[in-house]
């Protein structure tokens, strides 16, 4: 049984579905899932698959904790003992001795990867057989990383994408043997000398994440407004470039790719759950022409507004 991961957070829960697999929630279950297999009581994989902004931080690991992440989708948020941020995207690959502080944060609001949790103090104990016969070292992976910021952090390798995706197939499965090796296999590709130089991360101070910030929540305050990067860098006195490249890094993405997104979405949403005239909807997403409007729509969900409409219609019947 897990020994170590528990639901002491009373923003989450713990389902465990046998002796070494269990999958943690938001107590709203449509905020996603950590999927966790325990392969030994020092080794635990997680598939993480978050749908909001924040998820809580489980407070229950050792002192000592070395934790892989690898970004698949979507984007998190990391605040540094150094007091910057840096920002993971897809591709990323993170090994970092610290948690977030209070919440884990996700600026899109979603989030895929996979999470290996290993504890250090539990291995010098009772090493785990499968790495000492493969030769795998996590002391020695520790300090041939030379942590910055207590983080290392590889930008995308076709080796290790090629790798994570294996093991990411595996998620509704049983496979923990596949599971196991698969793990090996990363850890050993993370061992080799041309992942052991840090990446280059782009650092943010806590102002410039602010700006960006404060940015998405006016863009999204009124979906109908039709603000310019210009009107937006005057209100916090940067420039449009500076304006521009703090919301990417945040965001992954320029302002009117984010801004065409979210209009997008409270379309569909209200597409489906209201009887709005479709007209109506185009002007309240900020398109005064509904033509364009059905343009940009069938460029992001491949129908026509109507066609949308009458399919999750149907669906509700069925």
């Amino acid at each position: 049984m897990f020994s170590v991961i528990k639901s002491n957070n009373p923003k989450t829960q713990i389902e465990y579905i046998g002796p070494n697999q269990a999958v943690m929630i938001l107590r709203n279950k449509e905020s996603g899932s950590l999927t966790m297999f325990q392969f030994f009581p020092s080794v635990i994989l997680s598939f993480n698959r978050i749908f909001t902004s924040l998820w809580p931080v489980s407070n229950g690991f050792p002192t000592r904790t070395l934790l892989l992440n690898y970004c698949i989708d979507g984007r998190c948020e990391m605040y540094l003992d150094s007091g910057k941020f840096c920002f993971v995207a897809p591709g990323n690959l993170f090994i970092g001795t610290q948690q977030a502080r209070s919440d884990y944060k996700y600026p899109t609001e979603h989030y895929e990867g996979i999470e290996l949790i290993f504890h250090l103090d539990m291995l010098d104990i009772e090493p785990y057989p499968l790495f000492q016969e493969l030769g795998i070292d996590l002391k020695s992976l520790y300090e041939s990383l030379k942590l910055k910021d207590n983080l290392y952090f590889a930008e995308e390798s076709f080796d290790l994408h090629a790798i994570v995706f294996e093991l990411w197939a595996l998620r509704n499965s049983q496979d923990i043997n596949g599971m196991k090796l698969l793990v090996a296999k990363l850890l050993l590709a993370v061992s080799k000398p041309e992942y052991q130089k840090n990446g280059n991360i782009r650092y943010l101070a806590p102002s410039q994440v602010r700006i960006a910030k404060e940015t998405c929540a006016i863009l999204c305050s009124d979906l109908k407004a039709n603000y310019t990067a210009k009107e937006l860098a005057l209100r916090f006195q940067v420039s449009e470039t500076t304006l521009k490249n703090y919301f990417r890094c945040v965001y992954g993405e320029n302002i009117s790719a984010y801004v065409r997104k979210k209009r997008m979405k409270q379309a569909a949403e209200l597409l489906q759950t209201t009887d709005t005239p479709i007209a109506d909807i185009s002007i309240q997403v900020g398109y005064e022409n509904p033509s364009k409007f059905a343009v940009v729509f069938k460029k992001q969900f491949g129908v026509t507004p109507l066609e949308y409409r009458r399919s999750k219609r149907l669906d509700d019947f069925e």
